[in-house]
């Protein structure tokens, strides 16, 4: 025998299920920021600070080249993609309110891409073109973790790469709605 609230006119057992959909996808929320903290920390680990000189209050990378410069750019890519594939596939296995799942995902994604960069550039050495404007010709200094090239004029974060983990979860989350065994056909029709 359901109960309903006075105020509401809703029985107990309809409210449950509402509330059970907004915990999972608050975990799911939590569980992308988390993975999102964890692999900024992980980025930062297994990126390996490529050295600089300065010279005239510049600081230029030693030797230069793109295999170095962009090192943390296809890192974080390498990282966040596959990332955002687990989780989301992972989150498409509550099979309810699939379009709010989507946003959240989405939405969480996003949230876990900025601050995976966040972290991992908080972690990471120093910003050297700040470094060399008071340091001595010829000083060695680590280059700073970002994704962009190390360059005096660039914005360490205004990259396309922050996209990979939101990309990674809508191809998690596509991927496990469309190739799942459930498919649409426990569905009704009309």
């Amino acid at each position: 025998m359901s109960e309903t609230t006075p105020t509401a006119g809703t029985t107990v057992e309809a409210t449950r299920p509402g509330r059970r959909v907004l915990v999972r996808l608050l975990a799911v929320a939590v569980a992308f920021l988390l993975a999102g903290a964890v692999a900024g920390v992980a980025w930062e680990k297994l990126w390996d600070a490529p050295v600089g000189l300065t010279y005239q209050g510049d600081w230029f990378l030693e030797p230069a080249g793109p295999d170095l410069s962009f090192q943390g750019v296809w890192l974080f890519v390498a990282i966040a993609f596959p990332l955002g594939i687990v989780l989301a596939v992972v989150a498409g296995l509550g099979r309810d309110h699939e379009v709010l799942t989507v946003v959240v995902v989405l939405v969480a994604a996003a949230l876990a891409s900025v601050l995976m960069y966040a972290v991992g550039h908080h972690l990471g050495p120093a910003d050297p073109q700040v470094l060399a404007a008071r340091s001595p010709d010829y000083t060695k200094l680590p280059g700073s973790l970002g994704l962009t090239a190390p360059d005096a004029d660039s914005t360490p974060w205004r990259s396309s790469a922050l996209l990979a983990l939101p990309m990674g979860a809508m191809a998690g989350l596509v991927g496990s709605y469309l190739l799942s065994g459930r498919g649409f056909g426990g569905r009704s029709r009309g």
